[in-house]
This record gives C-alpha cells, structure tokens and sequence, in this order.
C-alpha cells in the first residue's frame, strides 16, 4: 500500500490527534491544578504575616513551575496515546482508500490487540473476498469475449457461402424465377445481410472488450474524411430532402486511422440523417482544440428524453420513435462508435432535448494512442452511470444527496442539461459554494463522457432554450 508519509506537522495537527491529546492534556492538569491551587492556600495561611510577601512569591513561582511541568507531562503523555489509537486508524483510512481505487491487495497490519485490531482483521477477510470476487469477474468478463469472439467466427463462416449460393439464384444462375419467387428470395436475401452485419458488429465488440481492435496509422487530411462522408451520405440525404453541411475549419494533418474515423462519423451522420424530419438539415463540424480534435453532428430531428440521453451509448438500445420504425437498425453502431473513440481517450457524448434535434461530440487526441486498453461494452449499461451519478450526488450534498437524486430521478431529470440546471440553482441559492458546484459539474459532465476542461471553460449554462445554447456552445465550448 502507498500510504501518504505523515509528516511531523501532520502529526501535530491531525484532527484525532489533536482532539486526543487536548483531552489527555486537560484531565491531566485539572486536577493537578486543582490540588496545588488548594496547597497553595493553605501554606499561604500557615505563615506570619511578616514573612507573607516573600513567601507568598516563592510558592506562586513553584506553583506556577509544577503546573507547567505537568501540563507538558500531560500533554506529551497524550500525544503518545492519542497517536498508538490514531495511527492505526490512519492505516485503516488508507487502506480503505486504495480499496475504492480497486486495489483489493491491500492489508493492514495492526497488533495493538484490541477492538481496533479485530476490526483490521475483519477489513482483511472483507478485502480478500472482494479481491476473489473481483478476479471471478475479470475470469467471467474474459469467458464472455472469447466466447462472443468465437461464436461470431463460428457463425460467419457459413454466412458467406450462404450469401453467394442466395446472390447466384437471385440472377438466375440456376434458372429463371417468378415474381413471386424473386420476391421471397429478396427478402431471404435482405434479412441474411442483415444478420451478417449483426455478426460484424459482434466481432467488433468482442475486439473491442479484448483490446484487440486493428488501428492502421497513416497520415490523415481530416477535413477531407469529413467532405468525402457528406459527399457519400448525400444520396441517402436527398430520399428526406435533407441538406448534409460542412462546417470545418482548418485541420493538421494527422496520424490516425481513416477507416475508424469514418466508421464514426458516418454512424453518427447516417442515424442523423435517419431520425431527422423532412425539409431539414444536418451539419457536420470539425475543429482544432488543444490537443485533440473536436467533431459534431447535429440534427434537427425527434431529439432525445434525458431517460435517452443516458442510455443512448448502450448496446441493443434503440430510441422509440417513427423514423427508427421505418428504417430499423440492430442498436449496436453507437456501442462500437463509443468502443471506438475511447479506444484512442477519446471522449463521445451527444446534448439533445425532446423534439430539438441532437449533437453528437466525439474527440480525436492528435497523438494515436498504440498499446490499446480493454473497454467495456456490453454489460456498461444505464444502472450504472445511475450508480455514478447518486456517488456524486453523495460525495457533494452528504445524506441529502440520496434523497436529491431520487426526486431528480422520479421527476425524469437526469439528463447532464438536467443536472447542470439543478446545481446552478444549488450555487445560486449558496448551497454549495461556487468552487464545489465547478467541481460537482466536471464530475457529472465526466460521466457523461465530456472533457473536464470543457467543463471549466464554459462561462453559463443555457436551459430554457436548446438551440442559443447549442449554438453557443458550438462557438465557446472550449
């Protein structure tokens, strides 16, 4: 365990043992004083007045000396008390510490053969359970992406003979066909091709969750992927009558991979396009912050509930509404564009209100990011980002936070807009400081996949009305 050395000031005014000694010190002078108060007074008494003065100051001097000498006794006795019960609930405070870190390895070593020393024992045994726990987790999580790796594999492989001999019979390759045999073919064939996406999309997961997902780093012109997309999308685009705009300024060029990069975008261009109302437009934006890039697409489409909003990136989830009726989709692209981005620490999050259309954001480090990390997909659903967000509530507002976010919960208001909305109106009313509503935001817009310097830099919150803010936020987000 990497404990924090304690220092010789924290050692002096740390709260226990400053509390502890104070104590100590006071029971142990009081009394004392007491006795030697009442001496006094009576040795005072015993003396001829002639010799009163003289004697008077001699026993005040000794007095005075005997009290200071025990009050010093009393106060070093103290410290050394209160520091054999405070160190070792130091040691238990740390070790608790790197056990929210999830280090389940941790132990405590304390012999002091009391109550405190049991309760150490008792945090060992708990800390090894959870580290078992933990290690079965890890043996299970790992099962399941092999098992999803393979089984993908292993149902693909028929699909594409499958696939051909259906395209051969389609063009007659075997005889000609009636209308209503072509018919039937075309919907075997429609539905094969699409289970054969639903396998793909698998395999991408399972890549995913196994680290294992093929990046291939070239030099990229950025701004050119986000043209050539538009350019692509437009014949889909012109089936609603829909507008695809550019707005992209200009770009470095790039190490990165163009193939995940346009895989992201144009997920998230394609359901724009599919969930946005007739006669509208979608825009595309790039640009340059920091040290990553920042992309958008927005929509002017049925937006999102913030029941939606948190939910969105989860696999299999699919918003309810008319246009997803009419064209369908196996609720996994925005999964694996989500698997994709953090892949390379990047950050994807969508801001969207009811009938207001969306955003999408997704940012691009400008450095590629090789040695990839494992990412959670499948089982990263809504009950935990809930879990997330009631710990900060805790963390901020104490008891009350629980009583807070169930109200927040029960009233659908969960949304990140919801939740900035409602600590500006702690920090308007001095509930909580400025400094810890700041804070309180990063903390919310982190798990919702924003940048905490996003967060930092912006200088109001806009609810009342989606698209000032949308629009401001697109100019001064950073």
């Amino acid at each position: 365990m990497d404990a924090k050395k304690l220092t010789i000031k924290n050692l002096l005014f740390s709260k226990l043992n400053r509390k502890l000694t104070f104590l100590f010190a006071i029971v142990g002078l009081v009394a004392p004083a007491v006795g030697i108060y009442y001496f006094y007074v009576i040795s005072i008494s015993s003396y001829p007045a002639a010799l009163l003065t003289d004697q008077a100051s001699l026993l005040r001097t000794v007095a005075i000396m005997i009290m200071i000498l025990i009050a010093v006794d009393a106060g070093i006795i103290g410290f050394l008390v209160s520091r054999s019960i405070s160190k070792p609930i130091k040691e238990l405070r740390n070790a608790t510490r790197e056990v929210e870190r999830g280090n389940y390895n941790v132990k405590v070593s304390i012999d002091t053969n009391d109550e405190i020393a049991e309760l150490a024992q008792a945090f060992n045994v708990t800390t090894a359970a959870l580290g078992k726990l933990a290690q079965e987790r890890k043996e299970v999580d790992t099962a399941k992406t092999e098992f999803l790796s393979i089984t993908s594999h292993e149902l693909r492989s028929p699909m594409t003979p499958m696939k051909a001999q259906l395209q051969m019979l389609e063009n007659g390759y075997f005889g000609e066909l009636n209308d209503k045999q072509k018919e039937s073919l075309g919907i075997i064939i429609r539905n094969a091709d699409r289970l054969d996406n639903i396998i793909v999309d698998f395999l991408e997961i399972s890549r995913i969750e196994a680290a294992k997902l093929k990046f291939n780093f070239v030099e990229t012109d950025l701004a050119q992927i986000v043209r050539d997309i538009a350019k692509f999308m437009e014949g889909f685009a012109k089936q609603k009558n829909i507008d695809v705009i550019v707005n992209v300024d200009k770009l470095p060029v790039i190490e990165t991979d163009p193939d995940r990069v346009t895989q992201v975008l144009r997920n998230l261009v394609h359901n724009a396009i599919k969930f946005s109302n007739e006669n509208c437009k979608v825009e595309i934006s790039a640009e340059l912050k920091n040290n990553h890039i920042l992309f958008s697409v927005r929509d002017y489409g049925c937006g999102l509930s913030p029941e939606n909003q948190i939910r969105i990136f989860e696999p299999f989830f699919q918003v309810e509404c008319a246009n997803r009726r009419r064209y369908g989709g196996t609720g996994l692209g925005l999964a694996i564009c989500r698997g994709i981005v953090e892949s390379q620490n990047g950050k994807i999050w969508v801001e969207s209100k009811p009938d207001k259309g969306c955003i999408f954001y997704f940012t691009l480090p400008l450095a590629p990011v090789r040695e990839l990390k494992p990412i959670k997909i499948l089982f990263s659903c809504r009950s935990d980002i809930e879990k997330k967000i009631r710990d900060e509530f805790k963390a901020i507002l104490g008891p009350l936070g629980d009583v807070e976010f169930e109200e927040l919960k029960i009233k659908n208001s969960l949304s990140k807009d919801d939740l900035f909305a409602y600590i500006d109106s702690l920090t308007g009313q001095f509930i909580i400081t400025r400094e810890n509503g700041t804070e309180f935001k990063n903390r919310i817009g982190e798990i919702f996949g924003e940048e905490k310097e996003i967060i930092n830099d912006r200088r109001d919150t806009v609810h009342e009305n989606f698209e000032n803010e949308v629009l401001k936020r697109n100019y001064e987000r950073f």
